[in-house]
């Protein structure tokens, strides 16, 4: 039996499916205010422009949940995905360090 892997979501699409989409009464706006960032800042977050460095996270921690480590997992898993997607290793050769003196 194989494993199928999802690509992982970015965690601004994971924020607004999860904590936002659901919830009338909860907006993008209201959010932000409660993480205590720039609208425009956080909107940047939930449209993939940009991503979760540790200060974001600890944040995300606090306000919806889920430890700050999991936040930054979940970037780094996306970062990841779009690195190998991007990055051309066909020249790139291991190193045989059983012939390494």
């Amino acid at each position: 039996m194989t494993l199928q892997q999802h690509d992982p979501p970015h965690p601004g699409a994971l924020i607004r499916r999860t904590y936002i989409e659901p919830f009338a009464e909860i907006t993008a706006n209201k959010v932000a205010d409660q993480l205590g960032v720039a609208r425009s800042t956080f909107s940047r977050l939930l449209n993939g422009v940009a991503g979760v460095s540790p200060e974001p996270a600890v944040r995300l921690s606090r306000v919806l949940g889920g430890s700050a480590e999991s936040w930054l997992t979940l970037q780094e898993s996306c970062d990841l995905r779009k690195a190998r997607q991007s990055v051309d290793t066909k020249a790139l050769t291991p190193i045989d360090y059983s012939e390494v003196a």
